[in-house]
């Protein structure tokens, strides 16, 4: 579990987004890297399961 972060004013300039990502446990039986999104219309500080 995540927390979704309000927008932030950074040395570059404003950040908006990140990115998650995810694997399997069984790296070996299911290869791969995974997006992760939340669902339409979260908020910034939601919890995103």
């Amino acid at each position: 579990m995540v927390a979704n972060l309000a927008p932030r004013k950074m040395k570059f300039g404003m950040s908006e987004g990140m990115v998650l990502a995810a694997s399997h446990a069984d790296e070996k039986t299911q290869p791969g890297i995974y997006v992760l999104e939340p669902f339409a219309g979260a908020q910034a500080g939601m919890r995103v399961h």
